[in-house]
Order: C-alpha cells, then structure tokens, then sequence
C-alpha cells in the first residue's frame, strides 16, 4: 500500500507540471520553523538542448507552491543558457573596470566559463548541471527580510515561505534568487551588510542580471 500510494503522489506531481530584491547569504543563517508535512521531496529535472541542464529537490512544496518553481526553472534554463546573459557576464563592470566584486581572483570570462561546468563546491564534476536542493520554510522571526539562504557546507538552499507565497514575488524573482544561491554553491561570496559594493559581487550581480535578461526575453 505505501508503495501504490508514492507512485501515485510521484505520478500526481509529475501530471502537474506545467510547465528583486534582498538575496541571503552563507552567513545570515535561521533556524527553520516547520509545521507539519506538506509534500514528499520530490525531483525535476529540466535538460536544454545545450548548455546547462536544471535539476531540483523539493522539500516542503505545496502544489500550488510547485507551479510557480516549475516556472521558475523553465526561466532559469533559458536565461543561464542565452547569449544575452553571457555578453552581460563578460562585459560586466566594477569601479570602472570589467571585472566583479570578490571575483576569487577570476577574470570575467574565466567566471563565465566555471558556472557553465556546473562543478558545485560539493558536486565538483563538470556534469554541466545546475543541481539544486529547495526546502521552504517558515521563519521564526516573523519580520525576518530573508528570501532565502545557504551554508557552505550542505547544497540545501532554503526559501522563505512569506516571500514566496507572494503573489508579488513572481517565478523571474524566484529565478533570479536560484541563480544567486547557487553562484554561492559554485564558490563566489559576498559581504555579510549591505554596502555600495556588495551589489557588484558575483551573486548579487549574477542572480540581477538573470532578472534583468528574463524580463528582455519577456518572462
């Protein structure tokens, strides 16, 4: 019996498919607050025809809570993917210069060509795949600013709940905070407060411009 009832839940979620900003960082870690089930982990994965392929874990979505990720990732494929992007990558400015904030001592193209391997920090083989592990959660600070967060030491990223439950908080948000959580598991940092060049650093730079390419491509 809880095997019928899993492939039914898995062949529910797979018959669905229909397929900003104030970005965490590794620091401004919060404690989950979770209340009950609400969805089997379950994964999506998303190929292009070249490029980078997507794949997703889901912890903690609702139905409702799937539609707009899977939109989200359909987005995020093709911006990752598009030369629009690229050309932003490689000729994106800091101070003057063609270079990012704390770019690890990485030349704007040599950037660009490490998020294409896909070699996450923790899946460091060139697979040439975004690998992504999504829990939402629900913070236990309700005035909490946070959209969502990672750790260096695990590929889980969380979303809050209050931001993505927002209607206001479109699958271009959600994709554009992907992006930025993930450049964090592909090694790039950025400073804990804010300050005037803290936009400039890879997450922050990389995660806007995939919000900016998707609005141009009409998403």
């Amino acid at each position: 019996m809880k095997r019928i009832f899993t492939l039914l839940a898995i062949s529910l979620f797979l018959s669905s498919t229909t397929f900003a900003e104030d970005h965490s960082h590794f620091e401004n870690f919060e404690q989950p607050m979770e209340f009950g089930f609400e969805g089997m982990k379950t994964t999506l994965v998303v190929k292009s025809n070249e490029g980078l392929d997507i794949e997703v874990k889901l912890s903690n979505f609702l139905d409702s809570d799937k539609l707009k990720l899977y939109k989200a990732v359909e987005i995020l494929r093709d911006v990752m993917n598009s030369k629009e992007l690229k050309n932003l990558i490689l000729n994106h400015k800091y101070k003057g210069e063609v270079t990012f904030n704390q770019n690890n001592e990485m030349t704007n193209e040599e950037i660009y060509n490490h998020l294409m391997t896909g070699a996450e920090n923790l899946k460091p083989d060139a697979d040439q795949t975004m690998n992504f592990d999504l829990t939402l959660y629900r913070s236990k600070n309700p005035w909490s600013k946070v959209k969502g967060y990672t750790l260096p030491d695990t590929m889980q990223i969380w979303l809050n709940k209050k931001f993505y439950r927002k209607s206001s908080w479109t699958s271009v948000d959600v994709a554009a905070n992907m992006a930025h959580e993930w450049v964090h598991k592909m090694g790039f940092g950025h400073d804990y407060y804010y300050n005037e060049d803290r936009p400039y650093s890879v997450p922050y730079a990389i995660g806007k411009l995939v919000g900016q390419v998707a609005l141009n491509m009409g998403y």
